[in-house]
């Protein structure tokens, strides 16, 4: 883990707990922190030439007749 976002075991145990991952981080500490710490890393953004427009919305018409 790295120094700036070094998480405490005790943090790492608590939510692997909360997850139902004890059995699995008792055979498998490395594995599961690991991926915990590959879950932690933002997702990379969208190249400059990407559109956030990647087909045109649909229309929406809401119903004006409802009872309620």
């Amino acid at each position: 883990m790295s120094k700036d976002n070094e998480t405490s075991p005790e943090i790492l145990r608590a939510l692997v707990e909360m997850r139902g991952l004890g059995r699995t981080y008792a055979r498998y500490p490395d594995v599961v922190a690991g991926a915990f710490e590959r879950g932690r890393r933002p997702i990379s953004g969208f190249p400059k030439e990407f559109s956030p427009l990647t087909e045109p919305a649909g229309r929406f018409t809401p119903s004006t007749d409802r009872d309620e």
